[in-house]
């Protein structure tokens, strides 16, 4: 065993030394087996060498020769690789279950550790209403310390970027192919920018790799994966950011949508996520670091004056979450109160637009 090995438990083999077990995986990318159906098991109980010592020399060798010409030219061009399970690898990615082996990364690689990231997604074909939406969710999160992650495709995605580059957040473009180029071109000189102003590209995909009607749906799993938190601006239904949101529901982070206008198809998305439990319903461009706990929330003077009138106001308003709706029958009992008087000062509240009710009598508070 070479000195300092460990026990990877995604290999499910002993080896040491981190660029020779990516040499050895760029040699299996060159092999016609090693996405088929079972290899990938077979791999993770034995190991990639072993696996690859089932190969003859006539057929090794010259995969070798490419996975070393592929591992130079990379280099040359600035690509890094990141192994699961070793130093540099985003944490949060490195949690869910289909997480990639090796993440590629060009630029600089501290945006995928740096704090909050939230990914902002939406429809390639934003309207006035999406894109107005997206300049908001950056106003409320003003004098919040954070990283924008997404997709690098029209709309929502390059909207998202050109806002985090002008006012100097963080922002990690996650692609659907090899780092080699940009799809769609049109925002090439976007992606530059990102590179010239200390973000970075990542992708899971080798160099040279074109993207496909597979690769972008993959490539959704990583945009959730790398992220607290997912914000649906707008969206078709279907729609590729449907698939972002469920995924990051199953890994578990924090979803989101903005409001859907009722009359709005470009919305129909939003409103499936919020009817399904999906995602938690935006009010205003505020509620997202107040919702993720990184700014507290906040009622302007003449609010406060309206809603705290009486101590029997603020306890009501203190037991009601702006995310969580809570049972009529479970404030009741937390406020020891008589519900007819309870019903009465919820619905002054809901009249006043300080309370919500929800479907199964329940109640939010709203924030404002």
């Amino acid at each position: 065993m070479a000195s300092g090995g460990f026990k990877d438990p995604l290999i499910g083999c002993i080896h040491g030394d981190t660029e020779e077990w990516l040499y050895d995986w760029l040699t299996a990318k060159q092999l016609p087996r090693f996405n088929g159906r079972g290899v990938l098991r077979v791999v993770r109980e034995v190991g990639l060498r072993a696996w690859l010592a089932g190969f003859s020399p006539s057929m090794l060798q010259p995969a070798r020769e490419r996975a070393l010409a592929l591992r130079d030219r990379m280099r040359s061009e600035g690509v890094k690789a990141l192994v699961l399970g070793r130093v540099g690898y985003p944490h949060l990615l490195s949690q869910v279950p289909d997480a990639p082996w090796v993440l590629f990364v060009k630029g600089d690689e501290s945006s995928l550790s740096a704090r909050r990231p939230v990914s902002i997604v939406g429809t390639r074909k934003a309207s006035s209403v999406g894109l107005g939406g997206v300049a908001s969710l950056f106003d409320g999160m003003d004098g919040v310390q954070w990283t924008m992650v997404s997709g690098m495709a029209d709309g929502v995605d390059a909207s998202a970027h050109r806002h985090a580059l002008d006012r100097g957040v963080p922002t990690v473009a996650c692609l659907a192919h090899g780092l080699h180029a940009i799809h769609p071109r049109t925002n090439v000189r976007l992606a530059h920018r990102i590179l010239e102003e200390g973000g970075c590209w990542v992708s899971e995909y080798l160099w040279g790799q074109p993207p496909s009607k597979y690769t972008f749906p993959a490539r959704n799993r990583i945009i959730a994966g790398l992220v607290q938190a997912v914000v649906v601006v707008e969206s078709g239904d279907p729609g590729g950011s449907l698939i972002t949101a469920r995924l990051a529901q199953d890994y578990d982070r924090r979803v989101f949508a903005l409001s859907p206008a009722w009359c709005s198809v470009a919305m129909k998305g939003n409103a499936r996520l919020i009817r399904e439990q999906v995602a938690e319903l935006l009010h205003a461009p505020e509620d997202l670091p107040e919702a993720m706990g990184w700014r507290e929330a906040r009622l302007d003077a003449a609010g406060i004056e309206r809603a705290f009138d009486s101590e029997a106001s603020e306890r009501l308003f203190e037991a009601l979450n702006p995310y969580r709706a809570e049972a009529f029958d479970t404030l009741v009992e937390r406020l020891e109160e008589e519900a007819h008087s309870l019903r009465k000062r919820l619905l002054e509240a809901e009249l006043e637009g300080w309370v919500r009710c929800w479907p199964g009598d329940r109640f939010t508070r709203t924030i404002r």
